[in-house]
Protein backbone atom coordinates (compact mmCIF):
# COMPACT_ATOMS: atom_id res chain seq x y z
CA UNK A 1 0.00 0.00 0.00
CA UNK A 2 1.46 3.32 -1.09
CA UNK A 3 0.64 6.18 1.27
CA UNK A 4 2.62 8.96 -0.35
CA UNK A 5 1.37 9.78 -3.84
CA UNK A 6 3.60 12.45 -5.40
CA UNK A 7 1.29 12.95 -8.41
CA UNK A 8 -1.66 13.76 -6.13
CA UNK A 9 0.49 16.13 -4.07
CA UNK A 10 1.58 17.89 -7.24
CA UNK A 11 -2.03 18.24 -8.49
CA UNK A 12 -3.15 19.51 -5.09
CA UNK A 13 -0.36 22.11 -5.01
CA UNK A 14 -1.29 23.29 -8.50
CA UNK A 15 -4.98 23.56 -7.56
CA UNK A 16 -4.21 25.40 -4.31
CA UNK A 17 -1.87 27.83 -6.08
CA UNK A 18 -4.60 28.56 -8.62
CA UNK A 19 -7.10 29.26 -5.85
CA UNK A 20 -4.59 31.39 -3.93
CA UNK A 21 -4.02 33.51 -7.03
CA UNK A 22 -7.74 34.40 -6.97
CA UNK A 23 -8.40 35.00 -3.26
CA UNK A 24 -6.87 36.43 -0.12
CA UNK A 25 -6.37 34.40 3.02
CA UNK A 26 -7.91 36.06 6.07
CA UNK A 27 -6.67 36.05 9.63
CA UNK A 28 -8.68 35.21 12.70
CA UNK A 29 -8.06 36.71 16.13
CA UNK A 30 -7.81 34.74 19.33
CA UNK A 31 -11.14 36.26 20.42
CA UNK A 32 -12.89 35.21 17.21
CA UNK A 33 -11.34 31.75 17.42
CA UNK A 34 -12.79 31.43 20.93
CA UNK A 35 -16.18 32.61 19.64
CA UNK A 36 -16.00 29.99 16.91
CA UNK A 37 -15.13 27.33 19.45
CA UNK A 38 -18.08 28.18 21.68
CA UNK A 39 -20.79 29.18 19.17
CA UNK A 40 -23.65 26.74 19.76
CA UNK A 41 -25.33 27.97 16.57
CA UNK A 42 -22.93 25.74 14.62
CA UNK A 43 -22.82 21.95 14.80
CA UNK A 44 -19.52 21.84 12.91
CA UNK A 45 -16.72 23.76 14.62
CA UNK A 46 -14.78 24.07 11.35
CA UNK A 47 -17.73 25.92 9.80
CA UNK A 48 -17.91 28.12 12.89
CA UNK A 49 -14.21 29.01 12.51
CA UNK A 50 -14.71 29.82 8.82
CA UNK A 51 -17.70 32.00 9.67
CA UNK A 52 -15.79 33.88 12.40
CA UNK A 53 -12.82 34.42 10.08
CA UNK A 54 -15.10 35.69 7.28
CA UNK A 55 -16.94 38.08 9.59
CA UNK A 56 -13.71 39.39 11.15
CA UNK A 57 -12.25 40.02 7.70
CA UNK A 58 -15.45 41.76 6.54
CA UNK A 59 -16.11 39.27 3.74
CA UNK A 60 -19.31 39.77 1.79
CA UNK A 61 -20.11 36.12 1.12
CA UNK A 62 -19.37 32.59 2.24
CA UNK A 63 -19.77 30.14 -0.65
CA UNK A 64 -20.61 26.60 0.39
CA UNK A 65 -22.34 23.50 -0.93
CA UNK A 66 -23.64 22.87 2.60
CA UNK A 67 -25.94 25.82 3.29
CA UNK A 68 -27.50 24.02 6.25
CA UNK A 69 -24.12 24.13 8.03
CA UNK A 70 -24.46 27.92 8.29
CA UNK A 71 -27.96 28.21 9.75
CA UNK A 72 -26.33 29.71 12.87
CA UNK A 73 -24.83 32.57 10.87
CA UNK A 74 -25.90 36.16 11.42
CA UNK A 75 -27.11 36.97 7.90
CA UNK A 76 -27.04 40.69 8.63
CA UNK A 77 -23.22 40.36 8.74
CA UNK A 78 -22.59 38.07 5.78
CA UNK A 79 -24.38 36.26 2.96
CA UNK A 80 -24.13 32.49 2.74
CA UNK A 81 -24.68 31.26 -0.80
CA UNK A 82 -24.34 28.05 -2.77
CA UNK A 83 -21.94 28.18 -5.72
CA UNK A 84 -24.95 28.27 -8.08
CA UNK A 85 -26.56 31.14 -6.14
CA UNK A 86 -23.29 33.06 -6.22
CA UNK A 87 -22.91 32.63 -9.99
CA UNK A 88 -26.52 33.66 -10.63
CA UNK A 89 -26.25 36.71 -8.38
CA UNK A 90 -22.77 38.03 -9.19
CA UNK A 91 -21.50 36.61 -12.47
Amino acid sequence: MQIHRPEQTSRLRTALNTILSLVSVGNVSHKNFQQGTNDNGFDDIEDSFQYQCAVQNKCDVIITINLHDYLGADFSKIQVLSPQEYVEKYL
